[in-house]
């Protein structure tokens, strides 16, 4: 069976791309239109550990050709947010900054079409006309319409009310960020609040008051932390009015780490 980096450099050579190899990162260095994109199969290898789909390889193939058709007029503030990653990238974003130990928070540009995530770069940003200032109280003030556009949901277990956040935003783990958390969960968990993030678009939150709970998922946070593509942290965070502060992680197995 082909490994994915095969399947994707054969995906690549059948459209008519060329590409070497980076020697320092590893990543594929394509070109596409003159333009050369780096590209890591770190995310996608991950995700199909159990096996490889050759067409989720195709569909990956797509995303990074269509990357390249991003026209200038696509850009737009209002599609600006901060986006939790964990910080063992090789190469760190233009745009990020420290939330805990492992992980960052980064500014990111989400497509038109809500499927493309893209890390903010300095002629993105030359493009919309914004400083790094202004660009990050746009991702804050996002941050804080998609809290204000989601429902909070909660599931009752040995009587301390889990909760679970239903968005359209495809990363909602980064809206543990947002100014306006205390708004939407402070009614039904209190305040402060606890919160894990496993990935990107896992977020479990309760009452800071019941914090032995956390005990509780362990197995679950391991579980999608060693499973997910976009991984973030095993960490649990406490989420009060000075901000988001990491006061422990669960122990990922030697083998899944």
């Amino acid at each position: 069976m082909k490994s994915v980096r095969e399947q994707f450099e054969r995906e690549l050579t059948e459209r008519g791309y060329s590409f070497t190899i980076d020697p320092e990162s590893g990543c594929h260095l394509v070109t596409v239109d003159e333009t050369e994109l780096k590209v890591s199969l770190e995310n996608l290898e991950r995700e199909l550990a159990a096996g490889i789909d050759g067409d989720r390889v195709a569909r990956f193939v797509d995303t990074v050709l269509a990357s390249v058709e991003t026209f200038d007029d696509d850009y737009a503030a209002e599609r600006l947010y901060w986006s939790l990653e964990p910080n063992d990238y090789e190469e760190k974003a233009d745009y990020c900054e420290a939330v805990s130990d492992s992980a960052d928070r980064v500014l990111v540009h989400l497509s038109a079409c809500g499927t493309m995530i893209t890390w903010v770069t300095p002629s993105m940003l030359e493009t919309l006309g914004l400083s790094l200032e202004d660009a990050g109280r746009h991702a804050f003030t996002n941050l804080a319409r998609e809290v204000e556009a989601a429902t909070l949901e909660t599931q009752d277990v040995d009587g301390v009310p889990l909760g679970y956040v239903v968005t359209e935003l495809p990363f909602k783990a980064a809206l543990i960020l947002a100014p306006n958390l205390r708004q939407m969960v402070e009614e039904r968990l209190g305040w402060p609040v606890m919160a894990v993030v496993p990935d990107r678009d896992f977020l479990y939150l309760w009452g800071a008051q019941h914090q032995g709970f956390v005990s509780r998922l362990g197995p679950v946070v391991v579980r999608e932390y060693t499973r997910s593509p976009y991984a973030i942290s095993t960490e649990v965070y406490r989420i009060a009015d000075d901000g988001v502060r990491a006061i422990g992680a669960f122990p990922v197995p030697e083998e899944s780490s």
